[in-house]
């Protein structure tokens, strides 16, 4: 009788350790079908930061354009120059466009790069202007329609180069 009670004690053990098994499974497969997946053996959960990290352009490849004019060196088709001024203006990157018709040649001082153009034979009423503040990485634009200019800055910053100011200032409908 022993023997008997020792082989249904291991026959009970088994059953539980096979038994105990084959639900995990059945449950993987399950989770499975219904797109749940658990975390390997890492139950880390990963947090959002608070901190957005803002990607800066290099601006060293405009440095070049010191005393030279935008239109010959294409200056605002050069990446990220195009893809910025676009998201900035918007619907008003048209208008912005063609004030850039007769322009000086482009100016950097300092971490400062300037230029300004206007819309051929309406100099005075109808121009634009651009700074970059390289080490800031912020693009700045001015345009000005029918005497009247308005500025424009990435991410709302207001804190416009001087030139752009004075730029500005010659128009007397501000």
């Amino acid at each position: 009788m022993t023997i008997n009670r020792q082989l249904a004690a291991l026959y009970v053990m088994a059953a539980c350790i096979f038994g105990c098994k084959q639900p995990e499974v059945n449950n993987k497969v399950d989770e499975k079908k219904r797109g749940i997946q658990q975390p390997e053996t890492d139950t880390m959960i990963a947090a959002n930061d608070t901190v957005e990290p803002i990607q800066i352009a290099s601006w060293q490849i405009f440095e070049q354009f010191d005393g030279k004019y935008a239109l010959e060196t294409a200056m605002l088709e050069k990446e990220p120059l195009k893809t910025r001024i676009s998201q900035l203006l918007g619907k008003e990157e048209a208008s912005f466009s063609e004030r850039f018709d007769v322009t000086p040649p482009v100016e950097v001082e300092g971490p400062i790069l300037y230029n300004q153009g206007c819309r051929r034979h309406y100099c005075g009423t109808d121009e634009a202007a651009i700074a970059v503040d390289m080490n800031r990485d912020v693009v700045y634009v001015g345009i000005a329609v029918n005497g009247k200019a308005k500025l424009y800055g990435e991410r709302h910053d207001s804190a416009y180069p001087e030139k752009l100011l004075k730029w500005k200032m010659k128009f007397p409908l501000n």
